[in-house]
């Protein structure tokens, strides 16, 4: 396997706005390994734009709304392993919904560490729920005000079922299900946690010539036996949805992302609710109003546009504003800054600045302040102009009124 296979490759270089520099990214060379093995690398970065954190993990289409007010802190610890493997540890502060195209060619095991419960397609995860996302599948997560805190363990469908403890009856681990799922399984989501964190910390340890293949393979095999363990024991099931308001919720959410102006009327005609019961799914889903998601929605659009548009001045921060439903100046820059932590000035110097070093560095083109941290395996090329750097670890860093 080459090393644009694996399913993990930190990121060489971070930018003011992921974060601050401080700590260190370690990555062994290639020359230490025969050729059909391959280099480990592990990262540790901590970010203040989740923009920045969210391109770490190339080969996942990100969307996103941070509904929480004040500056987002994010943490992303990641170690790709080689041999089909990966390991990842993702941290945010602050209600959010994501949602996330899963890459081909990889299956991944996620269960979440957070206090508060996080839901994952309309299903509330337990402490003893893992989420499975199958090469291509979709997944859509509510995080509540507390933020949350994911591990996944990402593998290639090949090395399952080189296996010898695969058994073919898992249907749980099949590649070919197009769908993401959540199951019920004590024993897999143990062994993911304990398995995982103990991989990531001893990375964090390792010298930059330890060869993990063996460590990596015995813990994707631990998982495997662990969630044939559940399976005889008659305990793992797969889980759906529970709350009726889950359907509304999700229903009045597709309507607001295509809505131009906040009305109740079309949200009730969505979804065949009252503005009543319409008011008490986003209140039990997100713990928020419909109104002030739409606001959310456009105030994400409108940084967007700044962002995007960092180096083309044709466009004010008023014009950008308007064009995204807020006419009074003051209004707006009020909102965003309690949505965002900063000013929308600051945002769009922040976003030139970023696109100046790119084009003094040769960078790609990514929209946020750091290049992605993590490859997914082909058919997903790297992006254009990232090129082979040499490593270094990085640290990138509520009320609210109607």
């Amino acid at each position: 396997m080459n090393d644009d296979s694996a399913p993990g490759k930190p990121a060489t270089i971070s930018e003011r706005g992921a974060g601050m520099p401080g700590t260190e990214l370690r990555a062994s060379s290639q020359d230490d390994y025969p050729e059909n093995e391959t280099a480990f690398s592990c990262s540790n970065m901590e970010f203040d734009d989740f923009d920045a954190q969210s391109e770490q993990l190339n080969g996942h289409r990100h969307e996103y709304l941070k509904l929480s007010t004040g500056p987002f802190r994010g943490r992303l610890v990641s170690a790709s392993l080689g041999g089909g493997i990966a390991v990842h540890q993702e941290t945010v502060n602050c209600a959010m919904y994501q949602r996330v195209g899963c890459p081909e060619g990889l299956i991944e095991l996620g269960v979440s560490l957070g206090r508060a419960p996080v839901a994952v397609n309309g299903i509330e995860l337990g402490r003893n729920d893992v989420v499975v996302a199958r090469p291509g599948s979709q997944l859509e997560l509510d995080v509540p005000p507390e933020g949350a805190e994911f591990l996944v363990l990402a593998v290639t469908p090949p090395l399952l079922q080189s296996l010898e403890c695969m058994d073919s009856s898992l249907e749980l681990l099949d590649p070919h299900g197009r769908k993401a799922s959540v199951a019920h399984g004590t024993c897999l989501a143990k062994a993911i946690e304990t398995g995982g964190k103990t991989i990531l910390e001893t990375c964090a340890l390792a010298p930059a010539t330890w060869r993990p293949h063996d460590a990596a393979r015995a813990l994707v095999a631990e998982a495997v036996a662990a969630l044939e363990l559940d399976t005889s024991l008659g305990i793992v099931r797969e889980r759906t949805r529970t709350k009726r308001s889950a359907a509304v919720f999700a229903a009045a959410r597709d309507a607001l992302s295509v809505m131009r102006k906040f009305d109740y009327a079309t949200l009730s005609a969505a979804t065949g609710r009252s503005p009543r019961s319409i008011q008490l799914a986003f209140a039990e889903c997100i713990q928020t109003t419909p109104l002030r998601y739409f606001r959310a929605i456009r105030l994400h659009r409108a940084r967007n546009a700044l962002l995007a548009g960092a180096g083309e001045r044709s466009a004010t921060i008023g014009d950008i504003a308007a064009a995204h439903g807020f006419s009074n100046w003051s209004l707006f820059t009020q909102l965003y800054r309690r949505q965002f932590g900063e000013a929308p000035s600051e945002t769009r110097a922040r976003a030139a600045g970023r696109d100046a070093r790119r084009a003094l560095h040769g960078w790609g083109s990514c929209r946020s302040g750091a290049t992605p941290a993590v490859r997914a395996p082909p058919p997903h090329p790297p992006r254009e102009g990232r090129g082979q750097r040499k490593a270094s670890k990085t640290r990138g860093s509520q009320k609210e009124t109607p």
